[in-house]
């Protein structure tokens, strides 16, 4: 009976560390982010359901037939961690497990990582049909803002 009570308190606890970690709050170093395309896009506003589309490669193409690029940044990385929170919901161990499903079912590759905000506008000011995101800042050049990231909701530009 006492090695069923120990294992019942020891679950519940492990349950309630799960419970108190799946969501902590998105990192006080990003408080917003811009999502954005290449200037040429149509696209003009991206809502979180067609941004979640996007980046979990659920569509893969833009609606005049390019091919969507997605870009991230790595794992663990203060705008992924919130990006990833806000847009597809998940915490930072939920997305490797959904990724790593997805690979295995042959669904997919995860968006290509770049190191750094200022080389993801680069890229995707010159690849057309990419989309990324980058903390928000004044006066981007070269690509188009579709959508922002405050407050923990996704906004118009």
């Amino acid at each position: 009976m006492r090695k069923l009570l120990a294992l019942l308190l020891y679950v519940t606890g492990c349950l309630f560390a799960v419970g108190a970690s799946a969501a902590p709050p998105p990192p006080a170093a990003v408080l917003s982010l811009d999502v954005f395309v290449h200037r040429t896009s149509t696209v003009t506003q991206l809502s979180a359901h067609e941004l979640e589309a996007l980046f979990t490669r659920t569509q893969t193409r833009w609606d005049d037939g390019t091919p969507v690029i997605p870009l991230s940044f790595a794992a663990g990385a203060d705008a992924r961690v919130l990006f990833d929170r806000v847009v597809l919901r998940l915490g930072p161990a939920e997305v490797g497990r959904f990724w790593l499903d997805r690979r295995i079912r042959g669904l997919g590759l995860p968006p290509r990582q770049v190191p750094s905000a200022t080389l993801m506008q680069q890229v995707v000011a010159n690849l057309p049909g990419s989309i990324g995101y980058a903390p928000s800042q004044p006066g981007r050049t070269g690509v188009k803002v579709v959508a922002r990231i405050q407050q923990g909701k996704v906004v118009a530009p």
